[in-house]
């Protein structure tokens, strides 16, 4: 079992529990890197994308508007720089780790919206990051609504028509209105920050890699958001590693949070099970 008393992990949990505001999105995401690569320079990739940003800012008129200022983000981060979706290994760990990203020029939505929203930020475009239904967007508030941009597809603006059509694709001919509220809604920063470990997290489980997904979900655990959902996965990571008591413990704590919840008829089998079993230690 990986130590909980990892330097990098507990420098992770302390910037987590700042207000969202002083939460630096794209040092965050390094930090997810860093639980990858220990000995990342997160400094080093901090300014890589300063660097870029000065790179757009200097081809910008002093009185570049909005528009100009997208227009010149997207032509040098898609166009010159090459970024682009990872269409033919979408679920490559790499695709989720900002340093990565950064070097490789692929990602994913939300890898490439992070960076995207980290460039538009030391451009002054106060970018926001939206969960969009099976993938993430970018959106930038105007005085009369919004610009809604998919860096995955090379920062194209999405119109109405544009988001309705996606979101029959994800729900199906038969969407209801009430799916619709809120799709548009910008997420905090910790929101991104848990669904890219819960991606990651998810990733590992399914590679049966249990070693690197326990790290992320002990953090998650202490983060604010699903509290449940975290504690399910923890204990299922455990469960597999055979480490019975913390498996125990935290099948109990999630069935207290969700006692209702589809699947708990499995859960409370193995509850009695491993309480018959308590000997191991991890």
């Amino acid at each position: 079992m990986i130590s909980s008393n990892n330097p990098n992990r507990a420098a992770f949990k302390k910037l987590l529990n700042l207000p969202d505001n002083d939460i630096n999105l794209a040092e965050a995401a390094l930090m997810i890197a860093r639980l990858e690569y220990p000995d990342l320079d997160i400094d080093d990739y901090l300014l890589k994308i300063q660097n870029i940003a000065e790179e757009i800012n200097n081809r910008l008129p002093a009185t570049a508007n909005v528009a100009e200022i997208l227009k010149q983000l997207n032509h040098v981060m898609f166009v010159e720089k090459g970024y682009e979706g990872n269409a033919d290994s979408y679920y490559d760990p790499r695709n989720s780790f900002l340093n990565d990203v950064i070097e490789r020029k692929l990602g994913i939505p939300i890898s490439l919206s992070i960076l995207y929203i980290a460039l538009g930020h030391a451009l002054g475009l106060p970018l926001s990051g939206v969960a969009f239904p099976g993938h993430f967007l970018v959106k930038l508030e105007i005085s009369d609504g919004a610009i809604v941009l998919d860096p995955y597809f090379g920062g194209i603006s999405l119109d109405e028509e544009d988001i309705e059509e996606r979101l029959q694709e994800y729900y199906g001919e038969r969407l209801e209105k009430s799916r619709a509220k809120g799709v548009l809604a910008s997420s905090t920063n910790k929101e991104i920050v848990l669904r890219v470990m819960r991606n990651l997290r998810n990733l590992y489980m399914q590679e049966i890699n249990w070693a690197k997904a326990l790290p992320l979900a002990d953090i998650m655990v202490e983060m604010e958001g699903d509290r449940a959902d975290a504690l399910k996965a923890r204990a299922a990571i455990y469960d597999q590693l055979e480490c019975h008591a913390p498996a125990l413990a935290d099948y109990s704590a999630y069935l207290k949070l969700s006692p209702d919840a589809q699947g708990n008829k499995f859960i409370r089998s193995r509850v009695i099970d491993l309480a018959h079993d308590v000997r191991k230690v991890c």
